[in-house]
């Protein structure tokens, strides 16, 4: 596993991190709970240091999960969370009031059974939310408590993370960024360089549709939110694309799920890239990746693609 530093955190973490999304149950269908634990394991025993996850993945159980893993290999993870959707009224409802992420962290550190988060990111707030600045002194606060170490932001939006890095006060932001939405390169990615910020891209699968298994709503399991976001209509163009990515596959790139991941990693202003993770094999085709690059033609041949074609697909 190879490591890049963590904008002006200096955190010093994994390429390649653990989206923890998937374990936390619900959205994804069934889970695993003693699958989600083994990959966990060993994923830090592949040198996986970085984990990521939040307060509203399966409402607290991620967190709690990573907690059975904390207690043994605490100074072994750089671990970041997230607070601002107000799950416990409905999925999606997003709540940035001071008050309430001061109790969403205090909740958070109860759950994770830890003193201190690593990273705390609000989870896609508005520009409007950011240019406030209330929520900023809040984390400011909490710092200086000592309950977090570093802040960061989770973007809606690559708009949002311009507005973000404006407020000067964010140490990292989360963003999507893959094959298919390489819009953050056009001026995020370089503004987060100029001001040292750390870059966590999120999504870098496409939700798993760049794995290349997902071709049509039938392939997701029962209870998969995938199933209602991918109609048939909304994976025809999805299709389309993937069809013409498979140049991308050959020497040692093993499929096109790994050179995706290479595309991102590919990058010098991403610190980290979290596909989302929950059983031990999965740990070890992303931890694959580390180290990995696509040669330049390759990259030359991607931006073309997104600038003829890709940049129409609707985000998901």
């Amino acid at each position: 596993m190879e490591y890049r530093t963590l904008g002006r955190t200096g955190l010093r973490v994994s390429e390649v991190g653990f989206g923890a999304m998937t374990i936390g149950g619900e959205a994804f269908g069934p889970t695993d709970d003693a699958e989600s634990l083994r990959a966990l394991h060993h994923a830090i025993d592949l040198g996986m240091n970085f984990i990521d996850t939040a307060d509203a993945y399966g409402r607290g159980h991620s967190e709690e999960l990573i907690a059975q893993v904390l207690k043994t290999r605490r100074k072994e993870v750089v671990l970041a969370t997230k607070g601002g959707n107000q799950y416990t009224v409905r999925q999606g409802l997003r709540n940035f009031d001071p008050a309430y992420i001061a109790g969403a962290l205090e909740q958070s550190l109860r759950r994770l059974q830890t003193d201190t988060i690593d990273l705390y990111q609000l989870h896609n707030p508005s520009a409007e939310v950011m240019q406030r600045g209330e929520i900023f002194d809040l984390l400011d606060r909490v710092k200086r408590e000592g309950k977090i170490r570093h802040y960061g932001v989770s973007l809606e939006t690559t708009a949002d993370g311009i507005a973000a890095i404006q407020t000067g006060k964010p140490d990292t932001l989360q963003v999507v960024y893959n094959i298919l939405h390489q819009d953050p390169e056009d001026e995020l990615l370089p503004l987060a360089q100029r001001n040292n910020i750390g870059i966590i891209a999120r999504v870098p699968l496409e939700r798993g549709v760049l794995s290349g298994r997902f071709t049509a709503p039938s392939s997701f399991t029962r209870g998969d939110f995938r199933a209602r976001m991918f109609s048939e209509q909304a994976l025809a163009p999805l299709n389309a694309a993937i069809d013409k990515l498979g140049f991308l596959v050959k020497g040692d790139v093993r499929n096109l799920a790994d050179a995706a991941l290479r595309f991102v990693l590919s990058n010098p202003a991403v610190s980290s890239v979290i596909p989302g993770i929950r059983t031990v094999r999965q740990v070890d085709d992303n931890a694959a990746a580390s180290g990995k690059r696509l040669p330049d033609s390759d990259l030359k041949r991607l931006r073309e693609l997104y600038r003829d074609e890709f940049r129409a697909i609707p985000f998901h």
